[in-house]
């Protein structure tokens, strides 16, 4: 499907020409580095070159440098190549000089703003106290401590504050714990803390210096917080300005460094006799077929050799996806899950297209859906993030199946009586939805078995695809358990007989599984002599034929799930009050809002669950080696 054509390259030339050759035709290049040793078959007496990569650190602090002055790299100033390591660490070095006091003032008010950031969410759970808090915590004779202790310590409390001649004074609570000041005698101190102590009261320090009512410090922290955001803008801007005047320096050390770093890399992973030098690596097949037509035309004396992947035995050939714009956002759901081998077939259009499927049944509303796909698109377009992307594209399924269900924002009136269309009624008719769901189940299944037999086969792992539970006997014995309850039911008039032939040949085969692949492999000593294997196997196919069973069943959950987002949208009507007023909508918006967050996750988990453990545990392997292309290093 969607994987990109490789083919193994060779590159060699002499060893002196090895910096010319990498920097004319390997650096920047979309190619896999592999280290040469690991593919080359014939290969005598070569051996690795030793090099460090002494220059990563140096474009790493270029880096650090262009981006604190806010400066875009351009790639076309080099440094010249009789730049050393020295020189780069020297202007990283004053660069770095210059910037310092900046850096350390910018740094201290990071630091206050924070500190008061801090104190500020203390404050605020303060807001009934109307006192001064250097006075509460300097008293000479009482002592006083704020913090929070669980709801559940409590009620506890006020049963003990009364015999310590303690108290204790509320001045906050969140949804777990309350805030408050505890005062107690210093008589009574060690004994008040010891039992707070084992009430989880959680002590929150305060500034010795602090002043003022909890109200004053609020404000003035406020406000110097304002004046802090200020002096930190000013500050980043002097950091810029005292930098720009170093940013073509940098960009040409920053480049250099990297050259340096990649031709490091080509070094690293490149072997050598006593003449010449070999770099192997992967390359997409037009860049490959590219870089040996320039070669041949340079008239330089450089050897090139180029295999298709499929030919290469000794080393595994690395994954890149390619899919299109629709598809592309779903990559990082299969990416998750591991990518795929390269003669795999690449899983992400199935997923893509079964996940757009199975989201849109289960969350079939047109104006929901509708707010799903623009906010999504729009992040998708700014952020590019993928997971907006996906969010659009379920959207829009939403939108196409609440016109079928008839639903707007849970409203299953207006569509029908605009369009004049008899939709469909997931609660009305629930037994149809878990019908069709489980049948939808039944096709994905063996969809999902046929293409665990074609990457058996073009794996080379016959007996996989002959035997295995994922395998012919596998589907065989799927099929024949559905066509005999088919027959069963319907009454077709065939034979069960064939039906159990059918079902003990195919279970026999997937028992044996691992003999069988041995003798078709060729293998001698075939059947295993071990009796512990036929006991072991006996429980692992029971375990086998049961996930047949709860994988068809697991599908349900979609048909369900089409029938609780209806069942919630009723719950939603119910508290909404009759009439067009204000209660009503702010209701109806904040019902919609909760249904949409709620059960757009968890229609989202369940989703990528099914397609995880349903699926992808069928057909594919995730066992794939990811493609790092040199120039992105």
């Amino acid at each position: 499907m969607a994987i990109t054509k490789m083919r193994c390259v060779t590159i060699s030339g002499q060893i002196s020409d090895f910096d010319t050759i990498a920097r004319k035709y390997i650096y920047g290049r979309d190619i896999h580095l592999e280290n040469a040793l690991s593919i080359i078959t014939n290969r005598g007496a070569l051996q690795t070159f030793e090099d460090g990569n002494e220059y990563e650190s140096a474009a790493k602090s270029a880096l650090v440098a262009l981006k604190m002055a806010g400066c875009e790299i351009n790639s076309d100033i080099i440094a010249p190549d009789t730049t050393t390591l020295e020189d780069m660490q020297h202007l990283i070095d004053e660069v770095n000089l210059s910037v310092e006091s900046e850096q350390r003032h910018h740094k201290s008010l990071e630091e206050e703003k924070a500190e008061n950031d801090e104190l500020l969410g203390i404050v605020k759970l303060m807001s009934g106290v109307n006192a001064d808090l250097g006075e509460l915590i300097n008293m000479e004779f009482v002592k006083c401590r704020f913090g929070k202790l669980p709801k559940t310590s409590f009620k506890v409390l006020l049963t003990y504050l009364g015999k310590l001649e303690s108290f204790f004074i509320k001045t906050g609570e969140t949804q777990e714990d309350i805030w408050g000041f505890y005062f107690a005698p210093i008589a009574k101190l060690r004994k008040t803390e010891e039992i707070m102590s084992s009430l989880y009261f959680e002590e929150i320090s305060l500034p010795k210096d602090i002043s003022g009512t909890p109200a004053d410090i609020q404000s003035a922290l406020t406000t110097r917080n304002v004046e802090l955001q200020e002096l930190l803008r000013q500050s980043s801007k002097r950091r810029a300005e005292s930098l720009s005047n170093q940013t073509e320096k940098l960009c040409a050390v920053y480049n250099l460094a990297k050259l340096r770093v990649q031709l490091s890399e080509i070094r690293r992973n490149a072997a050598h006799g006593d003449t010449f030098f070999y770099v192997v690596g992967w390359m997409p097949y037009k860049a490959a077929k590219s870089l040996e037509k320039e070669i041949t035309s340079s008239g330089d004396i450089v050897m090139f050799y180029s295999d298709d992947a499929e030919h290469i035995k000794r080393a595994q050939p690395p994954t890149k996806l390619k899919n299109n714009p629709i598809f592309k956002p779903f990559e990082m759901f299969v990416k998750m899950y591991g990518l795929p081998s390269y003669n795999e077939i690449d899983p992400t259009p199935i997923l893509a297209i079964t996940y757009i499927l199975f989201f849109g049944i289960m969350f079939g509303d047109v104006g929901q859906s509708a707010v799903f796909a623009i906010l999504g698109f729009i992040l998708y377009k700014v952020k590019k993030m993928d997971l907006a992307g996906i969010v659009g594209w379920v959207g829009l399924s939403g939108v196409v199946f609440g016109f079928i269900y008839g639903s707007f924002f849970g409203n299953e009136e207006i569509i029908p009586n605009l369009f004049h269309t008899t939709p469909l009624r997931p609660m009305e008719q629930a037994i149809m939805m878990l019908g069709a769901t489980i049948a939808m189940g039944v096709v994905i299944i063996i969809f999902g078995l046929i293409l665990h037999i074609i990457n058996s086969v073009k794996e080379r792992n016959i007996g996989e695809a002959l035997f295995g539970h994922n395998g012919l006997a596998g589907l065989v014995f799927y099929l024949s358990i559905l066509l005999m309850v088919g027959n069963m039911l319907l009454k077709w008039g065939i034979p069960n007989i064939i039906f159990t032939i059918l079902i003990i040949i195919s279970l026999l085969a997937m028992y044996l599984s691992e003999p069988l692949s041995d003798l078709v492999a060729g293998k001698k000593d075939w059947m295993p002599k071990n009796g512990m294997f036929f006991v072991e196997n006996l429980f692992e196919m029971f375990e086998v034929v049961l996930s047949f069973f709860t994988n068809t069943i697991s599908f349900l959950r979609i048909g369900a799930f089409a029938i609780v987002h209806v069942g919630m949208m009723m719950v939603v009507s119910i508290l909404t009050p009759e009439g067009i007023s204000a209660g009503s909508i702010i209701v109806m918006v904040l019902g919609n809002a909760v249904v949409m967050i709620l059960e757009g996750l968890i229609v989202g988990i369940q989703v990528l669950r099914l397609e995880y453990y349903e699926m992808f545990s069928r057909y594919f392997t995730g066992r794939g080696k990811e493609f790092i292309s040199l120039r992105d290093k």
